[in-house]
């Protein structure tokens, strides 16, 4: 008989204990769904695609590639970078509006945007098969993104960590 009061203590011990777990985890679900940080999905080839998602008021929007004209460079994947491309909002502009065109274009300045570099609308320099670019997107909450990638064999991949 003690060891069915036991069992059963230790049954209502549990219960408390199993309310207190699935709370947590619940809220830990719940934070884990609300995630609204910057990312970014890179598709297409020599004119890659980014497609965003997430949160925050837009700074700037920048493609690096390799500076050829560094006399310092070394070969592949080490050479200093230099802005191809690099866009910013003409008034305040919330990630989500980008998210609702769908996608950003290299080279091709989305509505709302102005192109801050190449200077003058000036087209941007090809993005050259196996050279490392990066892809950057800063916000004004001091978020910020960078995303390592290159073309091979006419796709855009991106470099894992």
């Amino acid at each position: 008989m003690s060891l069915l009061r036991n069992v059963m203590k230790g049954k209502r011990a549990f219960k408390p204990s199993l309310r207190i777990c699935l709370t947590l985890l619940g809220c830990l679900l719940l934070f884990v769904g609300c995630d609204d940080r910057p990312r970014v999905i890179i598709e297409g080839g020599t004119v890659p695609v980014f497609r965003l998602s997430g949160r925050g008021s837009i700074q700037v929007i920048t493609v690096d590639g390799p500076d050829f004209e560094n006399s310092i460079n070394r070969g592949t994947g080490s050479r200093y970078m230099k802005p191809y491309w690099q866009i910013a909002p003409k008034t305040e502009y919330d990630l989500e509006r980008l998210v609702e065109l769908g996608e950003v274009v290299y080279g091709k300045v989305p509505e709302g945007f102005r192109q801050v570099f190449p200077e003058n609308g000036a087209v941007p320099p090809p993005l050259l098969e196996d050279e490392l670019c990066t892809f950057g997107l800063r916000i004004a909450d001091g978020g910020a993104i960078g995303v390592r990638f290159h073309v091979h064999n006419g796709k855009a991949a991106v470099e894992q960590s």
